[in-house]
C-alpha cells in the first residue's frame, strides 16, 4: 500500500532546475534508498518531501489524499520526519529532553514537566527495542546513540516515514548492524525509511527498492534484488565504471620514519616507515587514534614524545607551517570544518596554501597569475564550477573534497595524509580520487589513506595497518588479504 506518492515535481532555483518532472513513491513498511551523485537532485526531493522547500509544479499525496498546502509543520502533522547527516540534537540537554523537544515547544502550556513526557518516551525506547539513559546528556553519548536518540524524536511525532540523510557515515560496522535490525523491527511495525547513502553496498543489503537520481531527473527505480553496484554506478553516473588493475610503485626508498610517536590519550609507541610511491592504509574503529595520529603528523596536535625523520634525517614537526616546509600535506577527515573556508570564494579556496607561489617581485598578490593557476588546478582536478569567485558551499560535496585536494597538491608535497577522503561523496568522485592517488604515487610521492572502508583500503593501500586503542597492531600485504579476513579482524579487536 502506498504512504507518499510525489507526482511530476519541478523546482528550479534562479533558472538552473534541480529537479525535473519527477515522480517517486514510497509503500507503507518500506525501506526505500535514494542515490545519485553529489548535485543530482536528492537533498532537493527529500526537502520538498519534508515541507523544507516549496516545489515550483507538481503534485504530492500523503495516504491518498494531495496535499495542497505544504510545510514542515504540515510534514510532521502528516507523520513525515527527516533526520539529517549532522542529526541536530542539543548536545547540551538530556536524551529525554531532545526527543521531547518538538512536542514540548508545540505545547502551548508555560510549564512543561518531563514527567508527563516520559511514559511516551519510555514507551518509543521500547518500541525501538534499545536500552538508553534518559537521562544522560547527548553530548555524552556515542555517535550510534545519538542516531537512535534522533529516531526516537522523530517516532514521538508519530512519524510514519523518516528521512535518513547518511546515517552510517560515522559508524563502525557493528553499529550499522545493529541500526539495521532496528530498521529492519520498524518496519515490520509499517513504518517507511527514505534511506539515502552513498555506500551502495548498504543500501543493496537494507533497502527493499532503490531509486537512482542523475542531473535532477529520476533515471530509475528497482528492486535491490534486481541491482548490483556496478549497475547503481552505471545508473548514476550515465555509463560504465571501470577501475584499473592496482599496481604498486613503492621503492625501497624510506621517505617518512616514525619511531615511538605518543600523546596522551590518543595514540602511543606508534612507529612504521613510509616509502617512496608506497600508498599505506591505516584501518581500524572509530576512536582508535587515526585521526589523533594525522593530527600530529601534520603538526595540528603535535606528539608528546617520539622521532619523526624525513629521507632518514629528524624533523620537528610541532606546527602545521614546519609539516608544509618538509613537504607534508593533509587532506582532514571534515571538510566542512578543516579543510575548506566555506564563506570564502572557490578560487581563495584553491590558492590558499600556495599563495607565495603568486607574489609579484614587490611581495603583492598577482591576481591574474594566481587566478590562471586555480583555474588550471580545478582544470586538473576536474573541479565542476561556473564561476570561480562564488562562494565554495555552492559546489557539491564531491567539487569541494577536489578542492581540497587541489589546493595542497598545489604545494608539491612529498608526503600525503588522507583521512577519509570519501566521506560523503558519491562515486565518480571517489573514482577521480583514487585515480589521483593512484597517479601520486606512480609519481613517488608517500601516501597515508585512512578510511573505514576497508574495501576501499584493499583496493588502493600496498599495505595496511590496523589500529586499535592508540597502538598499531596487525599489518597486512593487500595482495594477501581479502576483505572478508581484513572485517572479522577488525570486528574482533
Amino acid at each position: 500500500m502506498e504512504f507518499l506518492a510525489v507526482e511530476h515535481v519541478t523546482k528550479t532555483f534562479d533558472g538552473v532546475t534541480a529537479l525535473n518532472d519527477v515522480s517517486f513513491d514510497i509503500n507503507v513498511g518500506e525501506i526505500h534508498g535514494l542515490v545519485g551523485e553529489n548535485g543530482c537532485g536528492k537533498s532537493t526531493l527529500m526537502k520538498i518531501v519534508a515541507g523544507v522547500l516549496d516545489f515550483d509544479r507538481g503534485i504530492l499525496r500523503v495516504n491518498g489524499r494531495q496535499i495542497e498546502k505544504y510545510s514542515a509543520i504540515e510534514a510532521v502533522k502528516q507523520g513525515i520526519g527527516i533526520i539529517y547527516q549532522d542529526l541536530s540534537l542539543f548536545p547540551n540537554l538530556t536524551v529525554l529532553e531532545n526527543i521531547y523537544v518538538s512536542q514540548m515547544v508545540n505545547n502551548t502550556r508555560s510549564l512543561v514537566f518531563s514527567a508527563t513526557y516520559r511514559a511516551k518516551v519510555d514507551a518509543i525506547i521500547a518500541q525501538l527495542g534499545i536500552t538508553i539513559d534518559l537521562d544522560a546528556y547527548v553530548d555524552d553519548l556515542p555517535i550510534a546513540k545519538q542516531q537512535l536518540v534522533a529516531i526516537a524524536r522523530a517516532l514521538i511525532n508519530d512519524s510514519r516515514l523518516i528521512i535518513l540523510d547518511e546515517p552510517t557515515t560515522a559508524l563502525t560496522r557493528t553499529e550499522i548492524k545493529h541500526l539495521f535490525v532496528i530498521l529492519n523491527r520498524l518496519r515490520s511495525q509499517g513504518i517507511s525509511f527514505i534511506f539515502i547513502s552513498h555506500k551502495l553496498n548498504e543500501l543493496l543489503e537494507i533497502c527493499d527498492r532503490i531509486t537512482v537520481m542523475r542531473d535532477g531527473k529520476l533515471i530509475d527505480t528497482a528492486a535491490s534484488a534486481a541491482l548490483s553496484t556496478a549497475k547503481i554506478e552505471a545508473l548514476m553516473l550515465g555509463y560504465e565504471l571501470t577501475y584499473p588493475p592496482k599496481q604498486s610503485h613503492a621503492t625501497g626508498e624510506v621517505l617518512l620514519s616514525v619511531r615511538g610517536l605518543c600523546k596522551k590519550n590518543s595514540f602511543q609507541d606508534i612507529s612504521f616507515d613510509l616509502h617512496r610511491g608506497e600508498v599505506l592504509g591505516i584501518a581500524g574503529l572509530l576512536g582508535a587514534g587515526r585521526t589523533e595520529l594525522a593530527l600530529a603528523l601534520f603538526g595540528v596536535e603535535p606528539a608528546q614524545s617520539g622521532r619523526i625523520l624525513i629521507d632518514n634525517r629528524p624533523v620537528a614537526i610541532n606546527n602545521v607551517s614546519a609539516a608544509v616546509a618538509n613537504g607534508i600535506a593533509y587532506v582532514p577527515e571534515d571538510r566542512l570544518s578543516q579543510g575548506l573556508i566555506m564563506e570564502q570564494s572557490i578560487a581563495a579556496n584553491t590558492a590558499i596554501c600556495s599563495l607565495k607561489d603568486y607574489l609579484n617581485p614587490l611581495k603583492l598578490l598577482d591576481t591574474g597569475k594566481m587566478r590562471a593557476a586555480v583555474a588550471g588546478l580545478l582544470k586538473g582536478m576536474q573541479v565542476k564550477y561556473g564561476d570561480m569567485d562564488k562562494e565554495i558551499r555552492m559546489l557539491s560535496g564531491g567539487n569541494q573534497q577536489k578542492v581540497v585536494l587541489a589546493k595542497w597538491l598545489a604545494t608539491n608535497p612529498r608526503i600525503f595524509i588522507l583521512d577519509s577522503p570519501t566521506v560523503g561523496i558519491d562515486v565518480g568522485a571517489k573514482s577521480y580520487i583514487y585515480q589521483t592517488v593512484k597517479e601520486k604515487a606512480a609519481e613517488g610521492m608517500g601516501i597515508v589513506f585512512i578510511s573505514d572502508e576497508l574495501p576501499e583500503l584493499l583496493a588502493n593501500c600496498d599495505r595496511i595497518i590496523m589500529m586499535t586503542r592508540g597502538r598499531f597492531g596487525k599489518e597486512y600485504n593487500t595482495d594477501a588479504v581479502g576483505n572478508e579476513a581484513l572485517q572479522q579482524d577488525l570486528e574482533s579487536v
